[in-house]
C-alpha cells in the first residue's frame, strides 16, 4: 500500500492515475475510484456503491450484486486472494473508507499495489 498526501491541486489525484494507466496492464485486475470521500457521503449506501465499483472492475463482472458493506467485505477475501491487483483509491478522508474498500493485506495475491491519495487537512 502507498499513500499519497497533500494539500488540494498538489497532483495527489493526476499522479496515481498516470500510474495506473502505465502499469495497469501488468496486473489481473484493476480499479482506479475516484472522489472516495464525496461519493461515501453523497449517497445513502455509503460506501456500497465504490465497494461495488472495485468488485466489478476487478472481476470484470458487471452482474455483480452486493447485499451490503459486510457482503462486499466477504466477496473481496474470497475473489481477491488469487489475483494480483491494482486498485487507486482517490481522496479517502476516513480510516473507515480505507478498512471498507481495501481491508487488509492478506485480501490481496502477493504483488498486488494499492494507492491512496488523502489531503493534507
Amino acid at each position: 500500500m502507498i499513500g499519497i498526501k497533500g494539500m488540494g491541486g498538489g497532483g495527489k489525484t493526476t499522479l496515481p492515475r498516470a500510474v495506473f494507466d502505465h502499469i495497469s496492464n501488468w496486473f489481473d485486475g484493476k480499479s482506479f475510484v475516484g472522489n472516495v470521500k464525496e461519493d461515501s457521503k453523497r449517497s445513502s449506501s455509503g460506501l456500497r456503491k465504490p465497494q461495488k465499483q472495485i468488485l466489478k472492475n476487478v472481476l470484470n463482472d458487471d452482474d455483480i450484486d452486493v447485499a451490503g458493506v459486510s457482503d462486499v467485505k466477504s466477496k473481496m477475501k474470497k475473489y481477491m486472494g488469487s489475483k494480483k491487483v491494482l486498485i487507486v483509491l482517490d481522496d479517502v478522508d476516513d480510516i473507515g473508507q480505507l478498512e471498507a474498500l481495501a481491508g487488509e493485506p492478506t485480501w490481496f495475491k502477493q504483488g498486488s499495489r494499492i494507492i491512496i491519495t488523502t489531503r493534507d487537512d
